[in-house]
């Protein structure tokens, strides 16, 4: 097992099969096993992202042996299907996974293709499969958010997701707005140290900056488009919050498609799509129930059934095909 950390540098790793993660400043990065045999190049990958920002993209073993890459935050499991994708995790451990598209460069031209990971906790999955996806898991026991698509425009794509803050921000200091977002969604996205920057540097290295520098993690990363997905994050999460301390919506509730009763001592949950998936769930009225439920990609997270208003402390996860 080697451990890799960094303090106010950035580090690049590339593997023999040409896996590359990239790891941030304040980052940890724990590689438990890395075994290749480059005459069937497959072999076993397995790391974890403990803290900070690191970004991962695929190799031959992901392309040739999957099954054999696990990847991990405290909080997720990610299932690579051959993509990039960036591990963002805060000091108690909850992860933010971004979806990022994979890019070559082919006669001076960049091709960007983008494939699909699942991510994973105790109690639920999400599939991404869409460039700039992202979802963020705050617990082992909590369900990965729904994913939302990142407000990127399409000059921020084309300067290859460098984003840099605005030149000008009214009423607040750049520093204030970064606080202002790692504070509400309790995430530690980047780190203020523009003391710490050699501009002139910067200015040499950009001047012989080539599309071959691809690097989406460069910059504050996703500066802008973290604070313009704000709203939406927050909202879910409030909803999430919301739902788990509601009251019990009992008989049929066409936003979710369940109809639960109440035949003391137990719940009664039944869900019927009416293309042949059906459940129905005698429920102990002794605990309260955390349901993700999919029948055929309708799919429903967190639906929970509380019998004293607090949190789940039994959970339920249904995959149901037709």
């Amino acid at each position: 097992m080697d451990t890799v950390k960094t303090a106010n540098g950035r580090t690049s790793i590339v593997f023999v099969d040409d896996t590359r993660v990239d790891v941030t400043e304040n980052s940890k990065l724990i590689i438990d096993e890395f075994v290749y045999d480059p005459n069937t190049q497959t072999g076993e990958l397995a790391l974890k992202a403990s803290l900070g920002t690191v970004r991962y993209a695929s190799g031959q073993i992901a392309k040739n042996s999957r099954q054999n890459v696990k990847i991990k935050t405290p909080t997720a499991t990610i299932a690579v299907r051959g993509t990039d994708f960036s591990m963002t995790i805060d000091e108690i451990g909850g992860s933010t996974i971004i979806l990022l598209p994979s890019c070559t460069i082919i006669d001076n031209t960049r091709i960007c293709a983008v494939g699909e990971i699942a991510v994973e906790s105790d109690v639920g999955t999400v599939i991404m499969n869409q460039a700039f996806q992202a979802t963020h898991v705050e617990t082992l026991k909590s369900p990965p958010l729904q994913p939302i698509l990142l407000d990127l425009s399409e000059s921020m794509i084309n300067n290859l997701l460098i984003i840099t803050p605005p030149e000008e921000l009214e009423d607040e200091t750049i520093n204030d707005v970064v606080k202002r977002i790692t504070s509400e969604l309790d995430l530690d996205f980047l780190e203020f140290q523009e003391l710490n920057r050699d501009y002139l540097a910067e200015l040499e290295e950009e001047q012989w900056m080539t599309d071959l520098d691809f690097d989406p993690l460069s910059g504050d990363f996703l500066f802008d488009a973290l604070e313009r997905s704000l709203d939406a994050i927050q909202a879910q999460m409030e909803e999430d919050t919301l739902k788990a301390r509601g009251e019990n919506k009992l008989g049929y509730d066409p936003a979710t498609g369940v109809t639960l009763m109440n035949q003391d001592p137990y719940w009664v949950y039944i869900r019927d799509d009416g293309a042949g998936n059906y459940v129905r769930m005698d429920l102990h009225q002794s605990s309260n129930y955390s349901i993700n439920h999919d029948q055929s990609g309708n799919e429903i997270y967190n639906y929970q059934i509380n019998t004293d208003g607090g949190g789940a402390d039994s959970y339920i996860d249904i995959k149901q095909v037709q």
